[in-house]
């Protein structure tokens, strides 16, 4: 067991070099002189795996060209089927490979476009602004208390144990919009009231919004995501030629 440990640590330590060797911390140290064009759309991401919101930020991803894989990189698929499993293997900047737990992944780009991570599946962000409103698949379970389960007809990967007392069961997948602060990253459902906590860090667009009934709220969301993200636009470095 301790053996196991200390290999799963090593694992978990080589993954760490491996994205501080690629990546540095100090990211305007390194960067080359990029035109800074405004986010919004239209706007193409250069392709590779992002790990957080900075990366997305400087437009740097881990580069396809160090992710291990026997697949075809241009295939329209390759994200997808590589992000199908619990780990991938990246080579840092001198060709040593170490593993990487793929729900530590934000998102990827393909094609210019952004895919982002919720609920262990990778949907499609189209950035905005600011602001942003996306559709992603979410996988509900009916909590039971584990007395009414039937040990002897219990099906391993059917019921998912909460706790000593419950299970979760019969999974339902259901498509739901969300929106996304990205200089905070939080994401909520879409609600009238999930937008009013965004648009508290302008007080002015806050109040006009407050100001009205929940219908016109509900009505006058895209509008006021609109007026947010004019009023707080992002800038990212423009893509770079692959």
């Amino acid at each position: 067991m301790v053996l196991l440990k200390k290999r799963r640590d090593f694992h978990y330590i080589q993954a760490i070099v491996v994205l501080l060797l690629y990546f540095p911390v100090t990211f305007a140290q390194d960067l080359p002189a990029t035109p800074m064009v405004r986010v919004g759309p239209g706007y193409e991401f250069n392709e590779g795996i992002y790990m957080n919101t900075g990366m997305v930020k400087y437009n740097r991803p881990i580069p396809p060209a160090r992710i291990v894989s026997d697949a075809e990189r241009y295939d329209h698929h390759f994200y997808e089927n590589l992000l199908d499993a619990e780990e991938i293997i990246l080579y840092d900047v001198h060709g040593v490979p170490g593993r990487l737990k793929v729900k530590d992944i934000w998102g990827y780009a393909y094609n210019g476009s952004l895919y982002i991570q919720v609920g262990q599946h990778f949907h499609r962000l189209n950035l905005e602004g600011s602001i942003s409103r996306f559709m992603a698949s979410a996988t509900t379970y009916e909590k039971r208390p584990l007395s009414s389960i039937d040990s002897s007809r219990y099906t391993p990967g059917y019921y998912r144990p909460y706790s000593d007392r419950y299970v979760y069961a019969n999974p339902t997948v259901e498509k739901k919009i969300y929106l996304l602060d990205f200089e905070n990253n939080t994401m909520y459902e879409e609600s009238p009231e999930s937008l009013e906590k965004l648009l508290l860090r302008d007080y002015e667009l806050y109040s006009e919004y407050e100001a009205l009934s929940r219908r016109q709220r509900k009505e006058k969301q895209t509008e006021y995501i609109q007026r947010f993200n004019e009023r707080h636009p992002l800038y990212f470095p423009a893509r770079t030629t692959d």
